[in-house]
């Protein structure tokens, strides 16, 4: 499997290890990815080894070993051409040519490059990417399943110590504050932000604040504007098992469309999702979340890495409805707590 892109793309990429057991029982899995996401694949079961691109022996191995099947989902110019590399005697997904150019190698791949050339293809699309890519790598779509990120041992036992030494009251919620660098609108505003911490809060409920090294000066801010409030700080610097444990000790997560959507899904946590910039259809959320997209917008789904519109996508999405949203997750697994 090659998937490189951004580390939330390659582990939700991770959703089609089963199908691929399933359709090579005795496959041993190798994953080519980039030094960044490697850590995603400490203790997955799924996979036998990973290559990381920016090691001389990855090339090495590429030039020398024969796979039976190449996987490349996406048409990454960087993915295509190490796909084209490897030596294959199948090929599904996407190579590079010696022109330089992307080739799809089936009508799925066909499709989703055409979509992700095509903003208005983008913004019709109903599909998830789990539909879509499995059609891209041929792949039985009812086989796909929740992304696998499995926490070590000592990080879910440091995290429940954590939370359990924390002075909360009531349910733990997590409130996920970034969403990297790439899209500035896929983050919720941090008015909304104080405005969600105050509400949650008052309505009987303690949160983690969950991000990465970007998000440092973020949760400085927010919990000086919290003091005295249940809002705890998850930290900054967390490895992938770490940032996973964390997450499975909150009931719900409110997040961006960002790792922490596929960190959920992964953990079978409710998650609550504001989607602007990017397609809210394309992620499956297996029936455990609520995507929150706000209406009468005709520019959603844009792709835009900035816009000038006032206010933005995200400005519009409402504390109140967010916390709705939580409450209802926290019900159902009330309710199931009380069916069993």
């Amino acid at each position: 499997m090659v998937k490189l892109a951004a580390t939330g793309d390659v582990l939700r990429t991770t959703a089609f290890l089963r199908a691929i057991h399933a359709t090579w029982p005795a496959a041993k899995v190798t994953w080519l990815t980039r030094r960044s996401a490697a850590g995603l694949f400490d203790g997955n079961p799924l996979v036998d080894e990973v290559l990381v691109t920016d090691d001389a022996v990855t090339a090495a191995r590429l030039a020398t070993e024969v796979f039976d099947v190449v996987l490349c989902p996406d048409a990454d110019p960087d993915a295509a051409v190490l796909a084209a590399m490897a030596k294959g005697k199948e090929r599904r997904g996407y190579v590079r040519d010696a022109a330089g150019r992307i080739v799809p190698l089936s009508p799925g791949a066909t499709r989703w490059l055409a979509m992700g050339l095509s903003d208005s293809a983008k913004k019709a699309n109903t599909e998830t990417y789990q539909k879509l890519v499995a059609e891209v790598l041929g792949l039985d779509p009812s086989l796909v399943s929740e992304p696998i990120l499995e926490p070590s041992l000592r990080d879910a036992s440091d995290a429940r110590a954590l939370v359990q030494g924390l002075p909360r009251k009531g349910p733990l919620i997590g409130l996920n504050t970034g969403a990297g660098g790439r899209w500035a609108y896929k983050v919720w505003t941090r008015a909304h932000q104080v405005t969600f911490l105050q509400l949650a809060t008052d309505a009987g409920l303690s949160v983690l604040l969950l991000g990465g090294p970007e998000e440092v000066a973020t949760h400085r801010e927010l919990l000086a504007g919290a003091e005295g409030l249940p809002v705890f700080d998850g930290g900054n610097h967390n490895s992938f098992s770490r940032f996973a444990a964390l997450i499975d000790q909150c009931r719900v997560v409110v997040t961006s469309d960002s790792l922490a959507v596929h960190v959920a899904q992964a953990r079978k946590v409710p998650a609550v999702v504001l989607f602007g910039p990017t397609s809210a259809a394309e992620i499956e959320l297996y029936g455990r979340g609520t995507k929150i997209v706000p209406k009468d917008l005709e520019c959603l789904c844009c792709y835009l890495p900035r816009c000038e519109r006032v206010p933005h996508c995200q400005a519009l999405i409402e504390p109140k409805v967010v916390l709705a949203a939580v409450q209802h997750w926290l019900a159902v697994a009330q309710q199931g707590m009380h069916a069993r």
